[in-house]
């Protein structure tokens, strides 16, 4: 039998309470599997450069195998730049070149560079005009019910990008979405992302260092209903094949 297994950390109290996002984090695995990897997500809620939670959610759910969605992950292409501001405009040529247009990646670059709480999800905008399209505030749009299913010595180590890229390729399998823009809110990790035409694409400078702000939004094709979208990101369950010809 496969569980689902979800992991959120704040520290000041719940997320619903006021307090601040630390840490969060899923698996689906098997049910021999389950009590090691929960203790693996409490023990990364418990150390983390943002501090140490002292609110820790878990959540278990089993998981309908025949409902499950499989799909090949992103392939990836690296971008390195010298600066932020150089990282910023490789992002924003990478995700006009595939149809989302300069005002809305504008947008997105400012919603992120302002934020002034981490977000638990995504910000969705309209790709064209970027006009926010979710109603969530400060919570944003969370992916969730997803892993990878096979693991890659490439990457191995590389939690971040792992874990990055296991939800790049459910948001990219997801009808209406276009594009993504992602930087971390790990104050040690400065490295960020896009997302689009079928290609993660990895900017090894999108962030200042020890910065503790970091977001991701989502690219919405114009006139998509949003429910359906918000629907498969937060609730289909999707493994995702990550084998090594992903790295080109």
């Amino acid at each position: 039998m496969l569980y689902s297994i979800r992991m959120r950390a704040a520290k000041g109290g719940s997320h619903e309470t006021g307090g601040t996002h630390i840490s969060g984090a899923e698996r689906i695995v098997a049910d021999n599997e389950l009590s090691t990897i929960a203790s693996e997500l409490i023990t990364r809620a418990l150390h983390h450069a943002k501090g140490q939670a002292d609110y820790i959610n878990l959540t278990i759910d089993t998981v309908n195998k025949d409902n499950v969605i499989y799909i090949n992950s992103l392939p990836i292409e690296t971008h390195t730049v010298n600066s932020v501001e150089e990282g910023h405009a490789t992002a924003t040529d990478l995700l006009v070149k595939s149809g989302i247009t300069p005002t809305a990646c504008n947008r997105a670059i400012q919603l992120l560079l302002t934020l002034t709480t981490n977000m638990r999800g995504a910000i969705l905008l309209d790709a064209v005009t970027g006009k926010r399209l979710d109603s969530t505030n400060d919570r944003g749009i969370r992916v969730s019910h997803m892993d990878a299913i096979q693991s890659n010595t490439v990457l191995s180590g590389k939690h971040h990008m792992y874990e990055a890229l296991t939800l790049a390729s459910k948001v990219s399998s997801c009808n209406g979405v276009l594009g993504e823009l992602c930087w971390s809110d790990d104050p040690e990790y400065v490295i960020g992302y896009v997302s689009c035409d079928h290609t993660y694409h990895r900017i090894n400078k999108m962030k200042v260092p020890s910065s503790p702000m970091g977001g991701r939004v989502f690219f919405i094709q114009p006139h998509m209903p949003v429910e359906p979208i918000i629907d498969y990101l937060e609730n289909t369950d999707v493994l995702v094949d990550i084998n090594q010809a992903c790295i080109k």
